[in-house]
């Protein structure tokens, strides 16, 4: 059964639209409504660095305001609700994370967590939420600790990250194909992303060609990873497997571009920004590297005849001041806001336990930016939103998209 999810937004000339197929029959609601949401009003909450990551809470409080404008999205048990949206900056500090929604929950007595910036902070509050019944949905991390510990965790759903093992055995399976003697060196931050990403790359490499001859780690806090792009370069390996988050890829791409070490490169899909993370390495420095995504590069206009693109340029010249055209972190926060839409559209009672329910049944979502041939799937048993996804390759200023790669039923 395929659907329309439309956001009340008829009366705009630029409407945002999603396509949908539920999948599944129709979800009875049960018991009272639970707090944060009235017979007129859904409240959600976030807590983010805003200095990196505040304009994905902008343009997902854009969008909510222009549905809410429009009368509210239309909610699967037939009531119409105006969204608010709490934002709260922890400067990616866990610590704040917590006590940001400890306020978000126990204060302003939000319905739901939504679209929680970061793995640490994630990790750092998902045992909270499960105490206190309050949903997860839509975080951003890729963290294997979800599904290795879902049965304890229940109220996470729908990251919009891939899980990072599945991302790790993708690249995998593109060195084997193209590299098969590689030689591979290894950066990665001393966390549990970076510790299960080196781990998870080795699995998927036993047996074939290719092999690791140089790991560098980095702490978060470190200000320079100067010294191990040097010890990387001298390896000899001819293929850099980059699992560095944000700012740390911009380094790595810059100081390799100065040691004029020319690797194939592979890049973490959680540090792919055009704006921040690549543009600022300096002319080149990103040309040739591999990735993944699963939402088009809004800062280039290779794109711009995509409907869903022009979507999105009309959406940020409304919010001309708030929302840049050309700002990829915005058009995530954006996307995330439409994968919330069409989950109430689903939603048929006013629980938590009813958004749950129809965060983890989405079948074959699209949305305004999503790749050509990328849907959003969710299962209960599978708390990640990013089943499918687009491998990429950074030339001449901007992403290209090769054929959309989607991760096999055994859930």
């Amino acid at each position: 059964m395929k659907r329309t999810l439309a956001f009340g937004l008829a009366a705009l000339s630029a409407a945002a639209v999603l396509t949908a197929c539920s999948g599944r029959e129709t979800v009875t609601g049960s018991g009272d409504c639970d707090p944060g949401i009235t017979d007129t009003r859904i409240t959600f909450g976030t807590s983010l660095m805003q200095s990196v990551a505040g304009p994905q809470a902008t343009a997902a409080t854009a969008l909510f305001d222009e549905i809410n404008a429009a009368g509210g999205v239309a909610m699967g048990d037939g009531k119409s609700r105006e969204i608010t949206y709490l934002a709260k900056d922890d400067g990616y500090d866990p610590a704040r994370t917590v006590g940001n929604v400890r306020s978000l929950v126990e204060q302003d007595q939000v319905f739901a967590i939504q679209n929680l910036i970061g793995t640490a902070s994630t990790l750092a509050v998902v045992d909270y939420l499960t105490q206190r019944e309050v949903p997860l949905v839509f975080p951003m991390t890729g963290t294997d600790e979800l599904v290795a510990k879902l049965d304890s965790r229940p109220v996470v759903a729908g990251a919009v990250n891939p899980q990072t093992g599945w991302e790790v055995s993708e690249r995998a399976a593109q060195i084997r194909r193209d590299h098969p003697q590689a030689k591979i060196a290894v950066l990665y931050p001393n966390d549990s992303l970076g510790a299960g990403s080196l781990s998870a790359l080795k699995s998927a490499l036993e047996g074939s060609g290719a092999r690791i001859v140089a790991e560098q780690s980095y702490e978060q806090t470190t200000p320079s990873i100067d010294s191990q792009l040097v010890n990387l370069a001298n390896s000899g390996a001819d293929v850099f497997v980059n699992f560095a988050t944000a700012s740390f890829v911009t380094q790595s791409l810059k100081k390799a571009d100065e040691l004029r070490w020319k690797p194939d490169t592979y890049i973490y899909s959680g540090a792919t920004d055009t704006n921040f993370v690549l543009a600022p390495a300096g002319p080149g420095a990103a040309e040739g590297i591999h990735s993944f995504y699963w939402i088009y590069d809004v800062s280039s206009t290779e794109h711009d005849a995509i409907p869903g693109v022009r979507a999105w340029r009309a959406f940020a010249e409304r919010n001309a001041g708030k929302v840049k055209t050309t700002d990829t972190i915005a058009a995530t926060g954006y996307n995330t806001a439409q994968l919330l839409v069409a989950a109430l559209e689903q939603m048929k009672g006013c629980t938590r336990a009813d958004l749950l329910d129809s965060v983890r049944n989405m079948k074959g979502v699209t949305t305004d930016l999503s790749i050509q041939g990328v849907t959003f799937d969710t299962t209960p048993a599978y708390p990640y939103a990013i089943t499918s996804m687009a491998p990429m390759t950074f030339r001449d200023g901007s992403w290209h998209y090769d054929a959309v790669v989607t991760r096999g039923n055994g859930r």
